[in-house]
């Protein structure tokens, strides 16, 4: 082994606690980024891969009714190259034992379960015949989360008529990845299943012999999906299409996507801050240890070493430092990023889901970490490179202290002789004190960021299912009813109010710019809902016009007072033009609303009421729900108390996982700033601190000056620490936001001193181990040390 490699791993040993320390923080970013691209990764290769093998579609349309005649026409459009037809059925379900009302969505497949796009994967058992009443296939969230098997029957309502169901087989479908009940905000696979029935089953238990009412189409190579879409929604208007969409609006893999879109967002926003702190720490250790090496630099220069390989020697300590950080963080990255993608498997259906990093994955994340740890080298290579044996040889000349601005200002806040020698060795280093105020205050404000996400989730929870809905029953319609209805209702037993509601699928267009949405109706009597905005207002509807939210209005890039031309999707199929006389910055999807009358006089077909909201009294709850369930045009019943639960349940699942992680993480920093400034201050400082026990102070006196330092730069890092956390939160509320929904910046005081506190404890713990070292002080050895 060459003399200097030899050198090199002692003076690693001899700063085993420094290096660490900051592979701590190396070890952090490359963590980070090893789960997110990993995870990424997996999903993205897992998805594009069961989309080719099972043919899933490129475009959809659902219709009220059409003749399977028109498959054939819309697989003659340009660019189509397949084309196929189904039923899409909404079914009630009678679970033994359960009031909680039960939905499914049954798909129409061929014999066996044989499909062309879309197709069937099946997990157990077998696939139905196609005309054997009652022989279904049913997805293995469902399954699992009803303890439903093989053999197992389970009686349903399709359209208005009981039919004993026959489970033959579990499966999974690719167009079903994330799967959610129509009106709900999260998926509830014990709420709501996919089901898979025989062709002619189907049509018998539906009522469409020889009809479909969905269409999936593949397209060619280099075909123009709008071009598609527009002859696709000609074919269809005259059976009640309600706008084909492409396969980025679908929403099962719209929700999939957005997941993606804020993993590479996570890789934009952590690993870079981890990689900022740890440059300036191995700047400022490795530049410390080539000032106390100066004359080892003199001698190895003056027995023959060039500046090149006196260079490499302390380029390759912070590449040591890199490379242990490297190992620790791709092992930790590979746990963390497989113990994700279990919680993935959870909440999306693939048949298989296995974690797998690429090689690319690792040396991405090791080049990353080699960059900043050769970045922050280079100062300090810099000074030995250009060093001179001469200079080298002789000592650096001792700092000079002088009385001034800073000693004035302790004299007049009344500091004593050891707070004059913390406040001044402060003012001495002013750029290692800068490193370690902005790191610590990067720790704080990572934590608080990653806090604010649960005060966001919680905010959201309380603006949308207290706030803007006060209802305890929503009733969804298998089509739209008259306002008789309500009146049937309002009569049932438990039901202490009822309002409607009503939502029209159309297309709103802004010159070139388009958007599907559904015009949501309201009254201004209602009480049961309203429209909130995310700073927690109510805010009321236009007595004409439309109210679009915020993100539908920048997306047509529209503003009040401007028109936007409205064109039906379903039902008579007009456009019109109407003005847009409000907007609303609301936290959920891309949404528009109307007065009820404003609705009705644009649809104009004498069905107001899509939904009903129901107030209600619990102690005549189960009953209600009872005859609901036997209401024949009744598709579906929500409870919100069911949804909240839930959607609070995945907030403690998902997020409150993650904070363990991102505490490390915090900690790691914090750790390593305030453990490599600690020691580095120690080094600089023993012969000072030994010199004060001789001439008498007292142990613990000679410990405030070291430790009195670490924590005023801890002190002064909070409050920074607080704005740093301020502006990284809302980055990453605006970089995790998409069409699907969005996060409000609604942060809790308790955030901000639950992330000081984390942060304080972890510099502290830290503190407590060099203290332990001035406690041990050799004087004689220290005094006796040649400066």
């Amino acid at each position: 082994m060459r003399a200097l490699d030899t050198k090199l791993l002692r003076d690693l040993w001899h700063m085993r606690g420094q290096a660490l320390a900051i592979a701590l923080v190396i070890g952090a970013a490359t963590a980070t980024f090893v789960m997110a691209m990993g995870v990424h990764h997996s999903l993205t290769q897992t998805r594009d891969a069961y989309y080719d093998r099972n043919g899933y579609a490129d475009i959809f349309v659902t219709m009220v009714r059409a003749p399977r005649s028109v498959v054939e026409q819309l697989a003659a459009i340009d660019g189509v190259a397949q084309a196929e037809g189904r039923i899409e059925q909404f079914a009630t379900l009678e679970m033994p034992g359960r009031i909680a009302p039960v939905r499914a969505v049954i798909n129409s497949v061929g014999d066996g379960g044989a499909s062309t796009l879309n197709r069937l994967v099946l997990l157990r058992g077998r696939g139905p015949v196609s005309d054997k009443a009652g022989e279904v296939v049913i997805d293995k969230a469902f399954a699992d989360a009803n303890a439903v098997h093989l053999g197992d029957r389970i009686d349903a309502i399709i359209y208005g008529s009981r039919t004993r169901l026959e489970v033959v087989g579990i499966g999974l479908a690719p167009d079903y990845i994330w799967s959610i009940a129509p009106g709900e905000l999260v998926p509830d696979a014990s709420r709501y299943g996919i089901f898979w029935m025989g062709e002619k089953a189907l049509e018998a238990a539906s009522n469409r012999q020889g009809a479909i009412n969905a269409v999936a189409l593949k397209m060619d190579r280099g075909a123009k999906e709008a071009e598609i879409i527009r002859h696709v929604d000609t074919l269809t208007s005259q059976y009640g299409g309600t706008g084909a969409i492409g396969r980025k609006d679908h929403l099962s893999n719209a929700f999939l996507q957005s997941e993606l879109d804020q993993l590479e967002a996570m890789t934009r926003i952590i690993p870079p801050i981890f990689l900022l702190v740890s440059t300036f720490l191995v700047y400022v250790v490795l530049g410390r240890t080539i000032r106390t090496e100066r004359e080892e630099i003199g001698l190895l220069k003056a027995f023959g070493h060039t500046s090149a390989s006196v260079g490499w020697h302390y380029l390759k300590f912070a590449l040591a430092i890199a490379l242990l950080g490297i190992v620790l963080g791709s092992a930790a990255g590979w746990w963390m990023g497989r113990s994700m993608t279990g919680q993935y498997a959870e909440y999306y259906r693939f048949p298989f889901l296995y974690y797998q990093v690429s090689a690319p994955v690792f040396l991405a994340g090791a080049a990353l970490a080699f960059g900043s740890a050769a970045i922050g080298a280079m100062g300090g290579v810099r000074k030995a490179v250009t060093l001179s044996p001469a200079v080298a040889m002789s000592p650096p000349p001792p700092p000079v202290y002088h009385a001034g601005w800073i000693e004035r200002l302790g004299e007049k806040a009344g500091l004593s002789a050891v707070g004059n020698m913390i406040v001044r060795h402060i003012a001495r280093w002013p750029g290692r004190s800068g490193v370690t105020v902005f790191g610590v205050a990067l720790s704080l404000g990572l934590l608080f960021s990653v806090l604010q996400f649960i005060d966001s989730s919680r905010a959201m929870l309380d603006n949308y299912f207290f706030r803007a809905q006060r209802q305890d029953i929503s009733v969804s319609f298998i089509e739209p009813r008259n306002e008789k209805v309500l009146s049937e209702l309002a009569s049932m037993p438990g039901v202490i109010r009822v309002e409607q509601a009503r939502a029209v699928p159309v297309m709103l267009r802004s010159g070139p710019r388009s958007k599907r949405v559904a015009i949501e109706a309201a009254s201004s009597d209602d009480r049961l809902t309203s429209r909130v905005d995310a700073q927690g207002f109510e805010v009321a509807l236009p007595a004409s016009g439309l109210m679009l939210s915020r993100a539908l209005a920048d997306h047509l890039g529209v503003s009040v007072g401007d028109r936007v031309e409205v064109e039906l999707l379903g039902g008579r199929q007009t456009s019109t033009t109407m003005p847009i006389a409000s907007t609303i910055d609301e936290l959920i999807g891309t949404r528009a609303y109307a007065q009820s009358d404003v609705l009705s006089r644009l649809s104009r077909d004498g069905a107001p009421v899509g939904s009903a909201n129901l107030l209600i009294d619990h102690a005549r709850r189960d009953e209600l729900i009872g005859r609901l369930a036997d209401m024949p045009m009744v598709l579906g019943v929500t409870e919100r108390d069911a949804a909240m639960g839930l959607f609070q349940r995945i907030i403690d699942e998902n997020i409150m996982s993650m904070m363990g992680f991102y505490i490390a993480f915090a900690s790691a920093i914090a750790i390593g700033v305030v453990y490599n400034s600690a020691r580095i201050l120690y080094s600089e400082r023993a012969h000072e601190l030994a010199t004060l026990r001789v001439l008498g102070y007292h142990r613990n006196e000679v410990g405030i000056v070291l430790l009195g330092e670490v924590a005023l730069l801890v002190v002064m890092a909070v409050p920074v620490g607080c704005v740093v956390g301020y502006w990284l939160a809302r980055l990453m509320v605006a970089m995790f936001s998409s069409d699907l929904f969005r996060l409000p910046f609604a942060p809790e005081r308790s955030s901000y001193g639950v992330a000081t506190l984390v942060v304080l404890a972890a510099t502290t713990a830290t503190a407590v181990i060099v203290a332990r070292r001035v406690n041990r002080l050799d004087m004689v050895r220290v005094l006796k040390a040649h400066d």
